[in-house]
């Protein structure tokens, strides 16, 4: 079976909802928040496609074509506050996705990011017949590379890629395939 994202896309992006957070469809609504917690230099230099500064209209345009990716809004499930995104992109080898997060400054070093990848992790491999999903980050990101670890990522290697704010820079790979999906999720260590 081939990744199936398409079919999760023609289908409404169903919510999930895990312990302390409530994945949604980002609507134009959350343009000023996304806006504000984007336009951080800290959080543009870590990523690939987030420029810097980062305004309202960046976010509306986002937001205008979000139709087009797997994109969840990663909201606070007591007050619906929205933290950041967590997504999904088909690559070019079949059945497999890059994993792809950011939140908030206000947000880091609580769990969230794990939480949120961890929930979409779960509805790829579950059902979108995803083999492999893939993820990088910034040598110099330890956050990120402990969120991946935590989820049970190995690393693949180094290589780099551009940053719309900070240019080329150096990166780690790494990669979650469908059979080390299945063993944490039987030891409970996924969950």
């Amino acid at each position: 079976m081939d990744t199936d994202l398409g079919s999760l896309l023609e289908d409404p992006l169903e919510p999930i909802a895990t312990r302390r957070l409530f994945l949604r469809r980002p609507v134009a609504a959350d343009a000023p928040a996304m806006a504000r917690l984007a336009n951080d230099p800290g959080v543009a230099c870590m990523l690939a496609r987030l420029p810097h500064p980062y305004t309202v209209d960046h976010a509306r345009h986002f937001l205008a074509h979000v139709d087009r990716e797997f994109v969840f809004a990663v909201t606070d499930a007591g007050n619906g506050g929205f933290l950041g995104l967590c997504g999904l992109r088909p690559m070019a080898r079949p059945k497999t996705v890059d994993l792809g997060y950011w939140l908030g400054r206000p947000h880091w070093g609580k769990g969230f990011a794990t939480e949120a990848a961890q929930a979409v992790i779960d509805l790829a491999f579950a059902r979108a017949g995803v083999d492999c999903v893939h993820a990088n980050c910034r040598v110099i990101n330890g956050a990120s590379r402990r969120v991946l670890e935590k989820c049970g990522f190995q690393p693949r290697g180094t290589g780099t890629f551009v940053s719309v704010a900070a240019g080329r820079v150096a990166s780690e790979d790494f990669h979650l395939d469908r059979r080390a999906w299945a063993a944490l999720k039987a030891w409970g260590r996924s969950a």
